[in-house]
């Protein structure tokens, strides 16, 4: 087969695995939280044909290959729900949840209080503050979170705020792909909005 030929089927190839990475991203466009994927490519160089009755030396063919995908962290559009228990973190960082197989990390912020009156996920896993699962009381009304992740509630007949705590944040120092997560965590004070979907 001619060189050009296979030149031309390595980037087809390579197209077909970019087209499925940005159906994937389509499909996910109203996921909460979401971060879309991006591909890698580069060129991979082999050497021409080897024939003996060439004058001068063989070319480099030079092909297409898709190298890798990555998660694309940056800031996404904030949307404001007036729901008080949706949050957006302004810049980087990620709640921490509570799940069967440990903490783990989101940006999802569309939260709601569940039966046990615990602020969960909607896939429901408790979203941590610094001393724990974030509780409220059956009296508790008027739910609010500050900008600086401060849950606070109007409790029973009071006027007077009470604090059920605050939204454990952290970051990480590259978070570029799931894999790189693996890092202990550094704690940090972002902002939070109101808003329905991370970006």
């Amino acid at each position: 087969m001619e060189n050009t030929l296979l030149v031309g089927l390595s980037r087809q190839m390579v197209l077909e695995r970019q087209m499925d990475v940005v159906a994937n991203n389509v499909a996910n466009v109203n996921t909460t939280g979401y971060k879309a994927n991006r591909s890698l490519f580069q060129e991979f160089l082999t050497s021409g044909a080897h024939e003996d009755n060439f004058l001068a030396s063989d070319r480099r063919v030079s092909y297409v290959q898709d190298r890798a995908t990555f998660h694309d962290f940056s800031q996404g559009a904030a949307e404001e729900t007036k729901n008080p228990l949706d949050v957006a973190i302004n810049g980087g960082g990620f709640l921490v949840v509570q799940t069967p197989a440990g903490e783990r990390y989101t940006r999802d912020g569309a939260l709601q209080i569940n039966n046990q009156g615990q602020l969960v996920t909607a896939g429901g896993n408790p979203v941590l503050g610094n001393s724990g699962p974030i509780v409220f009381q059956p009296t508790d009304k008027q739910v609010s979170i500050a900008s600086d992740g401060n849950v606070t509630v109007l409790e029973g007949t009071n006027r007077i705020d009470s604090v059920r705590g605050k939204l454990r944040v952290v970051s990480f120092a590259q978070a570029r792909s799931r894999a790189i997560c693996t890092k202990p965590p550094s704690t940090n004070s972002p902002t939070f909005r109101r808003r329905d979907s991370f970006g």
